[in-house]
């Protein structure tokens, strides 16, 4: 019974440990010692405790001293009790630097352990051990019995074994060129740890300037190119990669012409052409004098292009973009092609093979792509086509990275796990414009597994709530909204907080919706009453549009309600925020409901003034929609003709839907031009409005007879007498009955012969 207390006992200590409360684990855990005072895993947890209560501490000296005593009051009770002798080394060896032939002797015992991460660990603490005393051929042995040990064993996370590896390689060329003085031992290790990568570029530095010394152009070449894509981009930063670009153009000038040495060099002068002093002429000049050179070589044509394109001389960027690609192409090369050969041509080129290049260039290229291409030269004839590019930028690079972290393909290149998210991300937000939102879904999950960001809650949000999964959208927003304000502004907490509350609204849950909306309207006006004096008129325009979500759902809620009670609700609104769009919006829409029009007009005069810019074309269209027709309803023909000739032009033929709004519209200005005595728009537009029928194959109903009934009557007012009887006519056929038609066959056939008497 006693010894079933104990483990009770031990594991709620435990417990608390894990917790990370470690001044309450160890007043507990001597408690328990009190009582058990040769129990072993209490023992360890109390030298567990006082080590990590050291962290920080002022006394963290007498607290280690107090933990060092406790481990090796365990190892009297269990002389090979690994987790002590591995905690006694790391302190003496990682801390304290003291004890290390003793240190030494646990990790020479812990390297026989049967379980492999406590034998990699005793290598690691001893070959630092033998750094530190001098003895560096040991520790070099260590070296390599660890590099042995990774390659030996499969690991779960292969991007971490790499950055591991990576390190290892590291450090023993570091000894080999520091205190072996052996730079060729050294160049020779480091160039084995390439396939897993270095983090630090001024590794990329170091092997590129030995394989220089070495007269390995190639290497030196190559590397240079890693170390260069490497830096920061800043020149003041990137001091010593200055120096690189110096050195292989010193090179150049003694006659050492190497296709890798050209292409770094190439690199810095793009990357650093401002403090390299290499004006665009000149880095043209460069590339045309390599072109001549190297005729059938992809880089330099590569480059003179990107000088061209960044000038916006589009027309003489395209031919060295083409023969770039023809030759084999870039990422970022076939991102400018695409656009340039567009602007050009004013159509999209075909892309019969896509370059061979890196996941980390692909992603590159995407992300320019999208900000640098699309975004200026989309229209609705080519952005699907467009939006199909990008996605393939962005698969092509998710491809390569996932190749690397799922199926262990591929060397460290890809070995960049923000990146991948970041690809995630981007990635996924294309599938949903395509519609692809389950493939969204698992591509943005994967992201977050890989690197987490609230954006990628975001994003993968938008995909769960096209798909109706409303349950788990809500906890993945939740989740995102839980991070803390240094990641999360306030109108992006507001944006996420509006799809939680769509969420729950689709999920019928009224009561909840309203509950949360109103805590969402208190939030946001304490935050316009508290903070909106600092913020600018732009800022506070973006608040308001991420405020357009909850403000819809109001809009929902209100759907029950009467036209006139939503009305009262909306100007409530105002009340608190004047500057609110959404509000102008509503009561735009139920103003004119209600048929008053002047209120509609002032209504969509306040709405555009505040939306500005960055309404968005179906938006644009409701507010010249409803003002065009208010204006027309108030007998205003002529601002109702001004605004529904607007409305007309941002329509486009095609689409069911703005078919639709091409015929009303076309109608309701033959209504403008007949009320004007404008006999000749009213034909055009309502036979335009008739036109709009026949191609669609729509069946003739009422807005078509009044379309053709406005048709006639310009026809009769114009003299075209005959065109107006058969007009009438052809509606009878169709409607036999209708009146409008037959009083107008009775009043125009009652002018007989002598008609002509009456024309005008």
């Amino acid at each position: 019974m006693q010894q079933q207390q104990n483990i009770v006992d031990v594991e709620y200590l435990q417990s608390i440990y894990k917790e990370g409360n470690y001044p309450e684990c160890l007043e507990a855990v001597n408690l328990f010692l009190l009582f058990n005072p040769q129990n072993l895993e209490g023992l360890v947890l109390k030298a567990k405790c006082e080590y990590q209560l050291s962290y920080g501490n002022e006394n963290a000296d007498d607290l280690l001293a107090i933990a060092v005593g406790s481990f090796k009051e365990v190892l009297k009770l269990a002389p090979a009790h690994e987790e002590a002798m591995l905690y006694l080394a790391y302190i003496n060896i990682s801390i304290t630097d003291t004890n290390l032939p003793e240190a030494i002797n646990y990790c020479d015992l812990l390297t026989a352990s049967i379980h492999l991460d406590t034998r990699i660990k005793a290598i690691t603490y001893r070959q630092e051990a033998y750094y530190q005393t001098g003895d560096i051929d040991n520790a070099l042995k260590d070296l390599d019995l660890l590099i042995k040990l990774h390659k030996a064993h499969t690991v779960e996370n292969r991007s971490l074994a790499d950055h591991e590896q990576g390190q290892l390689y590291a450090k023993k060329a570091n000894l080999y060129l520091e205190y072996k003085n052996n730079p060729a031992k050294a160049l020779e290790t480091f160039k084995e740890g390439l396939v897993h990568r270095y983090k630090n570029v001024n590794i990329y530095s170091l092997i590129a300037n030995l394989a220089l010394d070495s007269e390995d152009y190639e290497l030196g070449g190559d590397i240079a190119q890693i170390a260069l894509f490497s830096g920061s981009a800043d020149a003041d930063i990137d001091e010593e990669l200055i120096t690189l670009y110096y050195r292989l153009n010193e090179l150049s000038r003694q006659g050492i012409v190497n296709q890798s040495i050209i292409y770094a060099m190439f690199i810095a002068l793009k990357i650093y052409q401002e403090r390299l002093e290499y004006d665009t002429v000149e880095l043209l000049n460069f590339a045309q004098h390599y072109i001549n050179i190297y005729p059938d070589w992809l880089i330099p044509y590569h480059y003179a292009g990107a000088v061209l394109y960044e000038t916006k001389s589009y027309s003489e960027a395209l031919p060295y973009l083409q023969k770039s690609i023809e030759l084999g192409g870039l990422a970022l090369g076939l991102q400018r092609f695409i656009e340039v050969w567009y602007r050009i041509n004013g159509q999209l080129p075909p892309v019969a093979k896509w370059p061979e290049d890196s996941a980390v260039m692909y992603y590159n290229a995407g992300v320019s792509f999208f900000y640098e291409s699309e975004s200026y030269i989309s229209n609705a004839a080519i952005a699907r086509e467009l939006l199909q590019m990008r996605t393939n930028f962005y698969k092509i690079s998710y491809d390569g990275f996932y190749d690397y972290f799922y199926n262990d393909k591929g060397d460290g290149a890809a070995n960049e796990p923000h990146i991948f998210a970041m690809c995630c991300n981007n990635y996924g937000i294309a599938l949903s414009e395509l519609g692809k939102y389950e493939s969204a879904v698992e591509v943005h999950k994967r992201g977050y597994s890989l690197s987490p960001f609230w954006e990628q809650l975001y994003s993968l949000s938008t995909a769960l709530l096209a798909l109706q999964r409303y349950e788990e959208a809500i906890e993945v927003l939740e989740q995102a909204v839980s991070y803390s304000s240094d990641y999360l502004s306030f109108e992006d907490y507001i944006d996420l907080k509006g799809k939680q509350l769509l969420a729950i609204y689709k999920l019928d849950k009224k009561d909840e919706t309203r509950e949360l909306l109103a805590g969402i309207e208190e939030e946001y006006n304490n935050f316009i009453k508290t903070c909106g004096s600092e913020l600018t008129e732009q800022e506070l325009f973006t608040l308001s549009e991420k405020y357009i979500v909850v403000q819809n759902v109001r809009q929902d809620l209100l759907d029950g309600v009467s036209l006139e009670d939503a009305t009262q609700a909306w100007k409530d609104q105002l009340d608190k925020n004047p500057d609110d769009n959404s509000s102008w919006y509503m009561l735009m829409q139920n103003y004119y409901q209600l048929k008053d029009y002047d209120q509609c007009i002032a209504c969509a005069d306040n709405y555009q003034s505040v939306k500005g810019d960055a309404i968005t074309i179906d938006s644009l269209q409701k507010v010249h929609f409803m003002r065009g027709m208010s204006y027309l309803n108030l007998g205003n023909y002529t601002n109702a003709k001004e605004n529904l000739n607007i409305l007309l032009g941002t329509c486009q033929s095609g689409n069911e839907n703005e078919e639709s709004i091409i015929c009303d519209t076309n109608i309701s200005l033959a209504q403008c031009g007949f009320a004007l005595e404008q006999w000749d728009q009213c034909i055009d537009f309502s036979l335009a409005a008739i036109a709009c029928y026949d191609r669609n194959g729509w069946k003739w109903d009422e807005s078509w007879l009044k379309a053709a009934l406005l048709y006639a009557d310009a026809c009769k007012a114009t003299d075209e007498i005959d065109a107006a009887m058969e007009t009438v006519k052809n509606i009878l056929k169709i409607a036999p009955q209708n009146e409008e038609a037959l009083k107008r066959k009775r009043e125009w056939k009652a002018g007989g012969l002598f008609s002509f008497l009456n024309r005008r």
